[in-house]
């Protein structure tokens, strides 16, 4: 039990320790303070309310103001537990203005014995705002502050809203002080009342597409118990879905009936055709220049053309795709491609066609899978190897991206895997099995940070030379081991010529940090090789780098130094996200 003594403290005595952060620079020097810690001084500074007072104010006046100020000033102490405080207080007149000299003696300190918070509600709903409950920013033996105990109601009652919660109430908030003890009991009851719920969703028509498709992309049923959260979800749904420029998704407070929040739903399309253009440079394709051209809505279900066409000496393309979207729009969908690929590479030249047809869906957990078939048919050149394959491929992959930033992440990772074969007994000319897996991490390690990827893969064919050249495995380059050309490594021929392999490992370790402003230095080692059955032989590269963080992101320019066979410098460009 406390003592008789007891003191109540109310809203209005915490308001005093919010107060203004601010202080005119001159009202600052008008006024000096002797005595108590930082926080006190501040929070005195910020509560006694003289700076509107002009330097020719006259000494009468001030004075008179005296007895507000002191109490101010005791509010402010009192706000961090400061009960039994004295002050001090002198006005002076000085050459230019007046000054207010303050001597505080803050006394014994308050401190929290016991914080007590009850929730009348079942033990579904006390667990919303548990978490509120178990992260108390006032903590028992710790001083008692006002403004804390203030957070703890305003945070419960912003719970209680978001979940629906519009009849929250405090049936006691209280603060109970021993002054004989210099103690306190933070008393708080807490009644979320009835949870509402989300009542008819109405949804404007839009022009472009059908009703039943736009259906497809609302996640909100009626019903459901009401939370801004689910709002949420449900605006990041439709933006994710990449159909409208402009989402609302507005409750209804003012039409609440019968424990139901309406939802009005508005949207608008975005434009259905869009271009674009681009130019860009790495060491692996030399200068590229891309165009891209995309229908977002064929027809009113959703349907969308994607295609691109890029142009370098080393690599060119063109690409189309048909995407159907399915049962969830926004996170499975079916489409059909095709594509025109032309390499020169310094090992090989290729020229091939693809047909393919996929099925995409994306977990919950954010794992995208790929189910797919695709139709390849390769006209290349490895050496004085010249032959055309066609395959008809059924393949599998897994992929998912983790960062705490898009563009330039300090923490983040990215992982991808394959399998995928063929058969000769289903238009194909071989038969082989192929996996694949690739993962680049980020880690912060002191001022800079740690950025490692792997690539291995793996194919099991009776005849390696019957796998057509973008089949194979080759290394070397910008994306792989710095120091050597784009794709110049692999087991050799009997002509010592690069041939491309049947497995690949290589792996990368990197330290950048920052120097100054937008720049970043870098040091790096590479490893690995592509190679078949045993003959695994080690390159490796070492160097050093530049990063920009441009507006476009970051741009990186490498010196690498290849350590295996005559070594030698190669200088490398990249640009582009890390993840």
């Amino acid at each position: 039990m406390l003592a008789p003594f007891r003191t109540y403290i109310f809203l209005s005595l915490a308001i005093a320790l919010a107060g203004s952060a601010s202080a005119q620079t001159d009202e600052l020097a008008r006024i000096h303070i002797d005595g108590g810690d930082e926080e006190l001084i501040a929070n005195i500074r910020n509560h006694l309310r003289i700076g509107a007072e002009s330097c020719d104010t006259p000494l009468s006046r001030l004075n008179r103001l005296a007895p507000q100020v002191r109490a101010n000033m005791r509010n402010a102490a009192n706000a961090l537990g400061y009960y039994r405080s004295t002050f001090e207080l002198t006005f002076s007149k000085l050459e230019e203005c007046w000054l207010l000299t303050v001597s505080v003696v803050p006394g014994e300190q308050i401190l929290v014995n016991n914080v007590s918070i009850h929730i009348s509600a079942s033990n579904e709903e006390q667990a919303l705002f548990q978490e509120i409950i178990d992260e108390l920013p006032v903590l028992e033996q710790e001083p008692l502050h006002h403004g804390k105990y203030e957070s703890i109601k305003s945070t419960l009652s912003a719970r209680a809203i978001e979940n629906g919660y519009f009849s929250a109430r405090l049936l006691r908030s209280e603060i109970q002080v021993d002054m004989t003890a210099y103690v306190a009991e933070i008393l708080i009851h807490f009644e979320p009342g009835p949870r509402f719920s989300f009542g008819e969703i109405n949804i404007e028509p839009v022009p472009g597409f059908s009703q039943t498709f736009i259906n497809s992309l609302v996640i909100l049923e009626t019903g459901e118990p009401y939370s801004s959260e689910r709002l949420l979800e449900q605006r990041t749904n439709f933006d994710q879905s990449r159909y409208f420029n402009v989402i609302n998704v507005s409750p209804q407070l003012s039409s609440v009936s019968q424990g139901a929040v309406p939802i009005d739903i508005s949207l608008a399309p975005r434009a259905r055709n869009a271009w674009s253009t681009g130019v860009g440079f790495t060491t692996d394709t030399g200068p590229r220049v891309r165009a891209t051209y995309e229908n977002r809505y064929i027809n009113t279900r959703g349907h969308h053309i994607d295609s691109d066409l890029g142009l370098s000496p080393i690599r060119s393309q063109a690409n189309m795709a048909y995407i159907i979207p399915l049962q969830d729009p926004v996170r499975e969908d079916l489409s059909v491609a095709t594509g025109l690929v032309t390499e020169n590479a310094e090992t090989y030249n290729s020229d091939r066609f693809k047909l393919e047809m996929a099925y995409h869906r994306q977990s919950s957990s954010g794992w995208l899978e790929t189910y797919s078939v695709d139709y390849l048919r390769d006209n290349y050149t490895v050496d004085l190897q010249q032959d055309t394959v066609t395959l008809s491929m059924p393949g599998y992959s897994l992929s998912k991206t983790e960062a705490d930033d898009l563009i330039f992440p300090t923490r983040g990772w990215k992982l991808f895997g394959q399998i995928r074969g063929a058969s000769d007994t289903l238009i194909s000319d071989t038969t082989f099995l192929q996996i694949y897996g690739s993962g680049k991490g980020i880690i912060n390690v002191g001022p800079g940070r740690i950025v490692s990827r792997f690539e291995i893969g793996s194919t099991w064919i009776d005849v390696p030379e019957d796998l057509p050249a973008s089949i194979r495995f080759f290394a070397g380059g910008d994306q792989s081991l710095r120091g050597y050309t784009y794709n110049s490594l692999g087991p050799l021929n009997e002509n010592s010529e690069v041939v491309g392999g049947t497995h690949l490992l290589t792996g990368s370790l990197e330290y950048d940090f920052p120097i100054k402003n937008s720049w970043r230095a870098a040091v790096f080692a590479d490893g690995g090789n592509a190679f078949s059955d045993s003959e695994f032989d080690w390159k490796q590269s070492v160097g050093v780098g530049v990063r920009w963080l441009s507006p476009i992101g970051p741009i990186r320019l490498d010196l690498a130094h290849a350590m295996s066979d005559e070594g030698g410098f190669r200088f490398h460009i990249t640009m582009g996200p890390d993840l």
